[in-house]
């Protein structure tokens, strides 16, 4: 005797799992909607029925019912944050993200866009402009942001996801503005500082110089991660931050910087706000900045301290690998990025200092020579 199936699939405009429930008394389906996985009864007895009901199901939506599932672009800003977090990013960057997704939702705002299928490649090579005309951004944060849109154009147009049928970005171009270097502190510059800022930001500016870490590397580090003995940074993942690359390292102690260590209190964290809190990149800057004005110095961010730091490190013989691993730095090609033009004066002093040397090697070969017996 030939028994009933217990279930089957069928390939229509989506994909169905088709199975009986002894228990239900019927035939039942299960398909994901774009949004969610569905399951409901077909009311069906046998299988033919249960395959005539499924294909009434898979009939295109009436015009009400496509507009009924159109997403807009908060729902879909909202899933691809999700997705982001669910990645384990960083919460720094998924704040980035949010804020680039939240300025492109004022863009659209602005023509009249509700959902996200209205979105055509025209919107989207505007959006620079927008954000560099009208909202004043700078060229390398209007480039960033449009990159983090392309992004979630890519994520919404996956098949699986049901957002898009077609992605608009996908002939965007959005090459990477052609910008002068960052400025870099000088020496002069760092040593002024060290001794002229405010008592409490000496210490960060001394560790940023002289280590090559990152602002948030700094006011997370905590003292178990400080080894005065082995004279090493160690610079970890933690369970509530993470430092970009989610990478562990650690970076060599100067002397300087273990100077600059040592008077500060013992506490769960190294570095403590000017009133006792916890130290904040927002307050970093503030107080580094108007304290550079008081000094008569050039105004320049923490992270010219990093730019300060590779420059230096290279000029005074360390290889690149070894400043690339000490900075935390993906590739090297990144870490280039961060180095300060050469100055004239510095480009005929590396000249001088690399002819002598050759000129030393060649003497030394020529007395080789002499020696060896004919």
């Amino acid at each position: 005797m030939n028994k009933t199936p217990k279930s089957f699939v069928m390939m229509l405009r989506r994909r169905y799992r088709v199975y009986f429930n002894p228990q239900g008394g019927g035939w039942y389906v299960a398909y994901n909607d774009g949004e969610q996985r569905q399951r409901q009864s077909l009311g069906a007895a046998t299988r033919p029925e249960a395959e005539a009901a499924v294909k009434l199901m898979d009939e295109p939506p009436t015009a009400a019912q496509q507009e009924k599932f159109r997403a807009t672009w908060s729902k879909v800003q909202k899933g691809f944050l999700e997705h982001k977090v669910s990645l384990d990013r960083a919460t720094g960057t998924i704040d980035v993200y949010e804020g680039a997704l939240d300025a492109f939702g004022r863009y659209i705002a602005g023509k009249g866009v509700q959902y996200i299928d209205e979105v055509s490649l025209g919107i989207l090579e505007g959006f620079k402009h927008f954000r560099m005309k009208q909202e004043g951004c700078d060229v390398s944060t209007a480039h960033h942001d449009s990159i983090i849109v392309k992004g979630l154009f890519k994520w919404a147009s996956k098949t699986a996801r049901g957002y898009l049928a077609v992605n608009p970005a996908l002939d965007w171009e959005t090459p990477a503005p052609v910008k002068p270097k960052r400025p870099t502190y000088s020496l002069a510059d760092v040593e002024q500082l060290a001794v002229g800022v405010r008592a409490w930001l000496r210490p960060v500016v001394i560790v940023l110089a002289w280590t090559g870490m990152r602002i948030g590397e700094l006011v997370n580090l905590r003292w178990k991660d400080v080894d005065f003995e082995q004279r090493l940074i160690h610079i970890r993942v933690q369970e509530s931050w993470k430092p970009k690359g989610r990478r562990d390292r650690a970076v060599p102690m100067t002397p300087a910087v273990q100077v600059a260590l040592r008077t500060l209190p013992i506490g769960e964290y190294v570095f403590a706000g000017p009133r006792g809190g916890r130290l904040s990149d927002r307050c970093t800057r503030r107080a580094l900045q108007c304290d550079q004005r008081k000094l008569g110095t050039e105004i320049g961010d923490q992270h010219g301290f990093r730019r300060f730091f590779a420059t230096t490190m290279l000029r005074n013989g360390v290889d690149v690998e070894t400043v690339r691993q000490w900075g935390g730095w993906k590739s090297l090609k990144t870490m280039l990025r961060y180095l300060a033009d050469l100055e004239a004066n510095d480009s005929v002093k590396a000249m001088d200092e690399a002819v002598k040397r050759i000129t030393a090697a060649a003497e030394q070969n020529d007395k080789e020579m002499t020696k060896k017996p004919a």
